[in-house]
């Protein structure tokens, strides 16, 4: 548990100090003003988002609806991040398992070899309070990959089916079922919502909750059920299930997406080679 000390700065005129500065000097000029407010203000905003290229598992057993099955094991609390995804890449690129063609990261060995795995160029939609929300943030310079500056944390979008699966079997991971996924999101079963009984713009990334970017950081609206954040809202998740033929089903409603499509029990569906500005996913072991 972090300890704050918060000093009161009195008509202007900030604290300062003789021989030991202040336990609440942020700054390290040896004086308490607002600019270690500011500081102090965005550690508290900031606490319990993941370091950028860190997996945060949640363990967690939950037998699940009848005749469908349960979750046993651990799922990642977050959506997978770009700065994840962006780490993939790297080392996928240095051990010859993907290829870059043009605007596309494709897979060069194993069963998905040819397909593509990520849009290099995919555009954002300028449209719910957004410009270019939900873009693609991962580049490749030539020689490696990077993220935007400010979009590590958020969630990798045009990401397919393939590039997801990809990912998670690179470290031994894999995707869950979708009824899996539900029985995480539904938490004792009472849950409407991957954030609760109900939802609303406080607590949830959805249609109306006007970002400027679309996507919002993981973790950003708290922690719910089993302790997972982002199971309604922010991107819809790639699961491993099919709907019909080759497509795949996608759980927990997008950045723009309705209330409606947020619900736990609502589902979509892709192409698995589909790449989208709020399509993503989260991975399970």
């Amino acid at each position: 548990m972090k300890t704050f000390v918060v000093l009161l700065v009195l008509s202007g005129f900030a604290l300062s100090c003789f021989a030991v500065c202040p336990t609440a000097d942020l700054t390290g000029d040896c004086r308490v003003d607002l600019a270690d407010l500011a500081i102090f203000a965005s550690q508290w905003l900031t606490e319990g988002i993941p370091e950028p290229d860190k997996m945060v598992w949640v363990s967690i057993n939950d037998p699940g609806l009848p005749s469908h099955e349960g979750f046993n094991g651990e799922m990642s609390k977050y959506e997978t991040t770009n700065a994840q995804y962006c780490q993939y890449l790297n080392s996928a690129i240095a051990s010859g398992d993907i290829i870059v063609d043009e605007s596309y990261v494709k897979g060069a060995s194993g069963p998905h070899s040819g397909q593509n795995y990520y849009n290099l160029a995919g555009s954002g939609l300028t449209a719910y309070g957004a410009t270019n929300g939900g873009a693609a943030r991962v580049n490749w310079t030539g020689s490696s990959f990077t993220v935007d500056a400010g979009f590590e944390n958020h969630p990798v979008t045009y990401v397919s089916w393939y590039g997801a699966t990809a990912f998670a079997g690179y470290y031994g991971w894999r995707l869950p079922t979708e009824w899996e996924w539900q029985a995480v999101a539904d938490y004792d079963g009472t849950f409407n919502y991957g954030c609760g009984t109900t939802i609303n713009n406080d607590i949830a990334n959805y249609y109306n909750s006007v970002h400027p970017h679309g996507t919002t950081a993981v973790g950003a609206f708290g922690t719910y059920g089993y302790g997972v954040c982002d199971m309604a809202g922010n991107v819809s998740e790639w699961t491993n299930s099919f709907y019909f033929a080759s497509f795949r089903v996608l759980r927990g409603g997008g950045w723009y997406g309705s209330d409606d499509l947020c619900t736990v029990s609502s589902w979509g569906y892709g192409n698995p080679s589909a790449m989208y500005n709020d399509n993503g996913f989260r991975v399970c072991r």
